[in-house]
């Protein structure tokens, strides 16, 4: 409020001052504006501007401020660093008088936007690889286990479960690589830049990027302190991420709704209708299944509320913070709800039992070429026949007949029994990635190693934010 005395007359009316404020949405990145504070506090130190003294008193007032402060801060306040920097003025005025030289709100709010964003990056990427485990652990059970494959989502070729459980994985994997791909992108500090062209208050940006855990600095004053384009590589592996996960839930819920189920979950992921009493409902699969339009809404939301800037910041910018939470928040959700229910995942009664044998005659058709008899196109007209003749319900002897008349010989005639068993066409393939059981392990394994390598990514990096975060709010150094 006093901020405004300078040029301003009169107090905003209260009902226009929510309307501009920021202050709910910034409890997201309430811890992130309480270090970039101490960083600023420490650079004014550094050129002698306040005491050890003064620094110590402010950086005890910053790691006590009350967190219920922004509930209740006067909303003419606007925002997070408003607040902060009252509390400061009242708890140590020396630092909070000078909070603001050589720092605008401006960079100092897309400096905590982008240490939320990482820190976030972490916490998903770890999340994700908690449901990759719980995929891969169960395609490891399941490797052998018989399960429909399908293409135009109609059977096309037996497989097993545990093959089409560590193809989400992999999925998984890939995505949440590309999502950490875009820390590196958000990891530069825009602090220092000033409001939008610099500042004259000489600080060490480097120093102060360093105390915050930053890679480096946004370079361009302008750019630092009004570009919200790094959020765009966060969202878009958000998306990448949804993707992923819509997809598993499309065909988690297709497979518990199958008659017979060919997966079942415990019946805590299920719910009954409230009128028909008979009924279990893939609730949680069905839920998940919309991250994919939650997050590309969210994704167009901010797009739009970022785009059409003239020059430096705008107020338009503030909007463009709600869409990041709301897209990072439920997409955790969404990885912590399903990797419980994966946990429980179990072969229902169809898994091995629904697979249509006519599946096999593609390798049939195969077996027959590799072996001289035919060409794979008379081969694959040949087989054509022989499904239309067992979807008609001939006999099986009938088509032994038909193919001893169309000049097979004996061996080839009898073969085609074998590959009308899913288990005996399933051991035939023979390239690297099929749902041959032995290759299956050999891909989870490689799949179990890179899960690996991500958890141990994130877990570092989230110990970095802690870490930095207690350096830079602590004693004076």
């Amino acid at each position: 409020m006093a901020f405004r005395k300078g040029r301003l007359e009169g107090e905003v009316p209260e009902r226009v001052a929510r309307y501009i404020s920021s202050l709910e949405e910034d409890e997201e990145i309430l811890d992130e504006v309480l270090a970039v504070n101490a960083a600023h506090l420490r650079s004014l130190r550094r050129m002698g501007l306040i005491s050890d003294d003064v620094l110590e008193r402010a950086l005890g007032a910053l790691r006590g401020f009350p967190r219920e402060a922004l509930r209740t801060a006067d909303p003419r306040l606007e925002d997070v660093h408003m607040v902060v920097e009252e509390h400061l003025r009242s708890e140590v005025p020396e630092a909070g008088e000078n909070l603001a030289l050589g720092k605008s709100r401006n960079d100092a709010v897309s400096a905590a936007i982008r240490m939320r964003v990482r820190r976030f990056i972490a916490e998903l990427v770890l999340s994700g690889t908690g449901l990759a485990e719980a995929l891969l652990s169960k395609a490891e059970e399941y490797a052998e286990t018989l399960f429909p494959l399908h293409t135009h989502e109609q059977p096309a070729a037996p497989g097993t479960l545990g093959f089409v459980l560590s193809c989400h994985a992999s999925r998984l994997l890939k995505a949440l690589r590309a999502l950490a791909s875009a820390y590196g992108e958000v990891n530069a500090s825009p602090l220092g830049a000033g409001p939008v062209g610099g500042t004259s208050v000489p600080h060490d940006r480097l120093a102060i990027a360093e105390d915050l855990g930053f890679d480096g600095v946004v370079l361009n004053a302008l750019e630092a302190s009004s570009s919200r384009d790094f959020a765009l590589a966060f969202l878009c592996g958000l998306l990448r991420v949804s993707l992923v996960l819509t997809d598993l839930a499309e065909e988690l819920v297709r497979y518990v709704s199958q008659n017979p189920p060919l997966l079942d979950f415990d019946d805590a992921f299920f719910s009954t209708s409230s009128i028909m009493p008979h009924k279990r409902n893939p609730v949680v699969a069905e839920v998940a299944r919309t991250s994919l339009s939650r997050v590309l809404g969210e994704l167009v939301r901010f797009s739009v509320n970022v785009s059409r800037r003239f020059g430096g910041y705008v107020l338009d910018l503030q909007e463009s913070t709600e869409p990041l939470w709301r897209a990072a928040r439920w997409t955790l959700e969404t990885l912590e709800a399903m990797a419980e229910m994966v946990r429980t995942l179990r072969p229902g009664p169809g898994a091995g039992t629904s697979i249509d044998p006519k599946t096999g005659l593609t390798e049939y058709a195969a077996w027959l070429t590799l072996t001289g008899r035919l060409t794979f196109r008379r081969a694959h007209l040949l087989c054509g026949r022989i499904a239309s003749m067992l979807h008609s319900g001939a006999s099986l002897e009938s088509v032994e007949a038909y193919l001893t008349e169309s000049g097979l010989d004996r061996e080839a005639v009898a073969k085609l029994r074998e590959f009308l068993e899913p288990r005996r066409v399933i051991g035939t393939y023979a390239v690297i990635g099929s749902s041959r059981p032995d290759e299956v392990r050999r891909s989870i394994g490689e799949l179990v190693r890179e899960c690996g390598e991500l958890k141990a990514w994130a877990t570092d990096r989230l110990r970095f934010e802690e870490e930095r975060r207690a350096r830079v709010l602590g004693g004076v150094r």
